[in-house]
C-alpha cells in the first residue's frame, strides 16, 4: 500500500463515521426525546447511526497499533484517545458551564433583548446551577476516567468491587449515548443555523431566544463538537479495553 494511502483510508473512514452517525439520521434526537417512537423513519436513523459507529470501530481496528501494558495491569490507551478525551470533558466545560456561569452571575455575555430577561429570572433557580453549570463539570471529570485507571480498574478504596475489571460496557454505553444524543443535536442544529433556516428546525416559536444573543447560538456547535470528541473518546476506550 502507497504511504499515503494509509492516511488517505482514516481520514475517510472517520469522516463516513461521523456523516453516517451525526449527520445522515437527522432529526432522531427529537423523536426520541419526544417518544415519537412509531415513525416509520425511526428504523432507518437508527441503522444509519450503528453503522456510522461500527464504521468508526472498524476505522481505529485497522489504523491501530500495538498498546502498552502498565505494571499494574491497566492498558496506556493511545495517544489519540488521550486528546479526544481531553477534548471532550472540557468542550462542554469552556463552551457550556462558563457562559451559563457568566449569564447567572449577571454578565450579558453575547445575550440581549428576551433573553438576558428570561436568564435573569432563573439566576435563581438550582436547577439553573446544578444541571447548566455544574452538571457539564461533573460529567467532564467522569469522562476523564475513559483514560484513567480507574476506568479500567475499579479503586481498592471501594467496599466488596475494589480490585475488580470495569465491565467496558458499563463506560462505554453510557458515553457512546450522550455523545450521539448530543452529537447529533448539535450538527441538527448547527446545520440549521448555517443555512440560515434556525426558525424551522427550532420547535414551537423557540428560536426568538436568537435576537441578538450570539452566544445563544454558539451552543449549537458546542453540542456539535462535544458529541464528536466524545464519540471518539467512547471509541477510544473500547480500543484500549481490547487492547
Amino acid at each position: 500500500m502507497r504511504p499515503h494511502a494509509r492516511p488517505a483510508l482514516l481520514t475517510a473512514g472517520f469522516a463516513g463515521a461521523a456523516a453516517l452517525a451525526l449527520v445522515a439520521p437527522g432529526n432522531l434526537v427529537m423523536r426520541l426525546a419526544f417518544g415519537k417512537l412509531d415513525d416509520p423513519a425511526l428504523g432507518r436513523q437508527l441503522l444509519l447511526t450503528a453503522l456510522g459507529v461500527l464504521l468508526a470501530l472498524a476505522t481505529v481496528r485497522y489504523g491501530s497499533r500495538p498498546l502498552s501494558r502498565e505494571p499494574d495491569g491497566t492498558v496506556r490507551p493511545a495517544r489519540w484517545a488521550r486528546a479526544a478525551t481531553w477534548a471532550a470533558a472540557g468542550v462542554p466545560v469552556l463552551g457550556f458551564s462558563v457562559p451559563h456561569l457568566l449569564w447567572g452571575l449577571g454578565v450579558p455575555f453575547g445575550v440581549a433583548g428576551p433573553s438576558a430577561a428570561g436568564l435573569a429570572a432563573l439566576r435563581g433557580s438550582p436547577v439553573y446551577w446544578g444541571l447548566l453549570v455544574a452538571g457539564p463539570v461533573a460529567g467532564g471529570l467522569l469522562t476523564l476516567g475513559l483514560i484513567s485507571r480507574w476506568g479500567q480498574i475499579v479503586p481498592t478504596w471501594v467496599p466488596w468491587l475494589g480490585g475488580r475489571r470495569v465491565p467496558t460496557g458499563l463506560a462505554a454505553v453510557p458515553a457512546l449515548a450522550v455523545g450521539l444524543l448530543v452529537g447529533q443535536y448539535g450538527a441538527m442544529m448547527t446545520s440549521c443555523l448555517a443555512f440560515g433556516i434556525t426558525r424551522t428546525c427550532a420547535p414551537e416559536g423557540g428560536a426568538e431566544v436568537l435576537d441578538g444573543s450570539w452566544a445563544f447560538a454558539g451552543t449549537y456547535p458546542v453540542f456539535l463538537a462535544w458529541g464528536v470528541c466524545l464519540l471518539g473518546a467512547a471509541i477510544g476506550y473500547v480500543h484500549t479495553r481490547r487492547g
